[in-house]
């Protein structure tokens, strides 16, 4: 009987020792060892490297282990000042979700005070936590001087870009003037202006052999000219040619690609050996605004990769001619010159002479710039009605607009410019109240972003829907309140006072109603 106990008790005895050993080598363990200590600050999002724009902002401070914070404590965190809007603890996290708006200020200041973030065993983080974020100033380099050469300008719309029947059948230019005379052009330059963008559309002048009408030719020369002489750069572009909405069906057909291609090295070779002799106060524009068919909103792949290039082969027509276009500035566009399908799929050409600029468009938000009458649109801002609004389209969306292209060619010495932006005659007071704000809003953000622009005029003299008529092309006269506009936007485009900032724009807004 002993002797049986005394195995009972060996049996036992082993089997706890393989029990305690199955447990202390279990990886899938029930009991997990508490995290101890502190917990540790680890990184910030957005980062601190990155500028930070006006507008809501939500920001994430994440630590090394699991914490707790008394969401009663979110008015003890503050930016700039002021305490943030929210902050809490999503679930079981290392993460502090912050919520607050951030102004127009240069620098922003988060502050989180010590004391405020505990870890599992309610051990607090005493540090207190101080992040900066800075918009530092443009760098100095080929684009920023581009910006100080080109600042604000014109576009001469709806005279050479006139085509189709009106040129076929003789009926003359769009904005019904004959010819050019320096009227407009003095009067631009002595407001400030020192651009003249002048669209032209070439294949509607070709003959059957694509040689353009060397009287046409001449005649876009005696234009150019008389800017020049006015004290203007000069800028010549492709526009409305039978290419430009050509891109689908060239991206499809090896034939059409072919003499599509053929016909842009030919075009760009006669118009760079007309112009050869000019200096530098004269640049090219590879193309305006191509697509495919109508389809504004993007393209195929295929489509993307032949435009591109359909640019090299513009620039390398440009180049192989010699003389001043060996060295001269040349602009070259994405599809449809959309801001954000440019900095998707566009690829800068291949230049010897490493003299690119990036030309894009933007008429945003396309229902008050260009369609109130259609869409009912007719303010805008933090101060808009929202019934008469494009919502996400205000000052933040601007701002967030340019800055992307202030980064990605402005920053890396690569000049950008807006070839066309602009917001027609209004057909109500507070509503060019409206028009008026938007305008300088938009040209200061676009100068501080080191982006020069140029506003579309098509000689319309009325109100509504594509009214961006500013002075007569035939007397140089102003149209509307473009006498002050004009050097207000000149001004936005060129002035060099740091104080001169998105608040003090901010302020004279519209009041809401």
């Amino acid at each position: 009987m002993i002797m049986e106990l005394k195995n009972m008790i060996n049996t036992l005895s082993v089997a706890a020792v393989a029990l305690l050993a199955t447990a202390c080598n279990d990886t899938d363990a029930q009991y997990d060892i508490p995290e101890v200590g502190a917990p540790q600050f680890v990184s910030a999002t957005p980062a601190t490297s990155e500028p930070l724009f006006f507008g809501e902002q939500t920001f994430t401070v994440t630590f090394d282990k699991n914490i707790g914070f008394a969401t009663a404590n979110a008015s003890k965190i503050t930016l700039n000042g002021t305490p943030v809007k929210q902050a809490l603890v999503l679930g079981a996290a290392p993460t502090l979700t912050i919520n607050a708006d951030v102004d127009f200020k240069k620098t922003q200041n988060l502050v989180i005070p010590a004391g405020l973030i505990v870890g599992p065993q309610g051990i607090p983080y005493t540090e207190e936590i101080n992040l900066t974020w800075s918009i530092g100033n443009l760098p100095s380099n080929d684009a920023t001087a581009i910006t100080q050469k080109l600042g604000w300008g014109w576009n001469l719309g709806n005279h050479f870009d006139t085509s189709g029947d009106a040129i076929k059948n003789g009926w003359g230019y769009w904005d019904g003037v004959d010819r050019m005379t320096a009227a407009p052009f003095q009067t631009l330059a002595a407001v400030g202006a020192k651009t003249l963008r002048l669209p032209v559309t070439w294949t509607d002048h070709m003959d059957e052999g694509n040689v353009i009408n060397p009287d046409y030719l001449n005649e876009v020369a005696a234009a150019v000219d008389l800017a020049i002489g006015a004290g203007l750069n000069v800028i010549i572009n492709t526009h409305h040619d039978s290419f430009e909405t050509d891109l689908g069906n060239a991206a499809n057909d090896a034939n059409v690609a072919k003499a599509d291609s053929a016909l842009i090295a030919s075009l760009w070779t006669q118009v760079a050996t007309r112009f050869a002799s000019y200096g530098d106060q004269l640049i090219f524009e590879t193309f305006n605004e191509v697509h495919a068919g109508d389809n504004w909103g993007g393209g195929s792949d295929a489509e993307y990769a032949l435009l591109n290039q359909w640019n090299q082969y513009a620039v390398n027509a440009i180049r192989a001619t010699g003389a001043g276009n060996a060295n001269r500035w040349i602009a070259v566009a994405g599809y449809a010159a959309n801001i954000d399908l440019t900095l998707d799929h566009f690829v800068l050409p291949n230049d010897p002479a490493n003299r690119l600029i990036v030309a894009v468009h933007s008429y945003d938000p396309y229902n008050f710039c260009l369609a109130p009458e259609t869409s009912g649109v007719s303010s805008w801002g933090h101060n808009a009605d929202p019934a008469h609004s494009v919502a996400g389209a205000n000052e933040e969306y601007v701002i967030k607009q340019l800055y992307k292209l202030r980064t990605a060619y402005i920053e890396k010495g690569i000049p950008c410019y807006l070839g066309e932006y602009g917001c027609v005659w209004q057909t109500t007071g507070r509503a060019n109240a409206f028009r008026k704000y938007y305008l300088e809003f938009f040209c200061r953000a676009a100068y501080l972003a080191g982006i020069p622009m140029f506003i579309w005029d098509n000689n319309a003299t009325g109100s509504g829907n594509e009214a961006n008529g500013y002075l007569s092309h035939a007397t140089g006269e102003w149209y509307n309140d473009a006498e002050t506009v004009v050097p207000m936007m000149v001004k936005a485009c060129t002035n060099t006072d740091d104080s001169y900032w998105f608040d003090t724009i901010w302020n004279n807004s519209p009041a809401a109603e």
